[in-house]
């Protein structure tokens, strides 16, 4: 697949290089298809039925209102229009408009709150020869990945089990009121998310502050990374680490973001803010409703439209 920033020699070489990004954006769009499909198996095996009233298109990747995972209150109707496999290629897209090549870096900041734009994100990857760097964020809004011993850090296991994902998670967090794992709405305790953590055996994101947990998800992606450079940061969901804690995250848009006119300079900011200070682009995968309306996608639809359609997203 040519590289997006390619000179184009002629009308063939641009159609040349139309039809190859429009390919690489339905086979991420196809994968993410058949991870779904991967996902309602290992749900049904484990004895989770599918509530066809909160999940009509039996995705499994919908969770429940409320479980020990919850943290906040969530939309079904957003959960469920972020299933749709052409997000997919809707972030494939964003990947090539911010120049990434084969072999590229990405940091994945990925919140339970929307585990089906973290499975986009990489499936996206995968289409585009990308190197992603996941950190995961076990906390989630209602009816995100809050189903215990049924996370994504399940899914992703059983996905790479399957050969559909070669993509292990680098570390895990609790998620929850400034990443500590207070805040669940039913655990006064503040344990629940952190053991949820503990269980996955992957390595635990710690910190005293919210600052130090930044700080330390930098430090996990730069050694992840190897020595090469991060190119994109994605950040699905609102998970504070990744985020910020500041005036300036509420007013981020969705979707890609070359650049942000405002950068705060708070030890809390969060990773989307450090990365863009350092010239990375960012994916911003939060508002549902505004990443639908700016890549011509339908709300809340059923059955999904067919596969074909994504390759045609912007």
């Amino acid at each position: 697949m040519a590289a997006s920033g390619a000179v184009s020699t002629g009308a063939n070489d641009s159609r040349g290089r139309s039809a190859g990004s429009a390919n690489a954006r339905i086979e991420a769009a196809a994968l993410m298809a058949r991870s779904l499909t991967t996902i309602r198996s290992l749900r049904l095996a484990k004895g989770l039925p599918i509530d066809r009233t909160l999940d009509p298109n039996e995705t499994g990747i919908v969770g429940e209102e409320f479980t020990p995972l919850t943290t906040s209150l969530g939309d079904v109707e957003a959960k469920r229009t972020a299933a749709n496999p052409a997000f997919a290629a809707v972030v494939a897209g964003y990947f090539e408009r911010a120049g990434l090549e084969p072999g590229d870096v990405v940091a994945i900041g990925g919140s339970g709150s929307f585990p089906a734009f973290v499975l986009a994100s990489l499936c996206a990857a995968r289409a585009l020869e990308l190197q992603p760097i996941l950190i995961y964020s076990v906390g989630a809004s209602m009816y995100g990945a809050n189903i215990p011993g049924f996370t994504f850090i399940n899914m992703l296991e059983r996905l790479r089990s399957d050969n559909l994902l070669p993509y292990s998670i680098a570390a895990v967090a609790p998620g929850g009121e400034h990443d500590s794992g207070r805040g669940v709405l039913f655990d006064e305790e503040g344990t629940t998310l952190v053991d949820e953590a503990r269980r996955s055996g992957l390595p635990l994101v710690e910190g005293a502050t919210l600052a130090d947990r930044i700080q330390r998800r930098l430090r996990i992606y730069e050694a992840a990374a190897a020595g090469r450079p991060v190119r994109c940061f994605v950040n699905v969901g609102g998970a504070t680490a990744n985020y910020g804690d500041t005036a300036a995250s509420l007013d981020l848009p969705a979707g890609l973001l070359l650049r942000l006119p405002l950068v705060p300079s708070l030890p809390a900011r969060g990773l989307v803010f450090e990365f863009a200070a350092r010239g990375v682009p960012v994916v911003h995968l939060l508002f549902v409703k505004g990443l639908v309306r700016a890549n011509g996608l339908p709300f809340d639809p059923v059955p999904f439209p067919p596969l074909a359609e994504a390759g045609q997203n912007p």
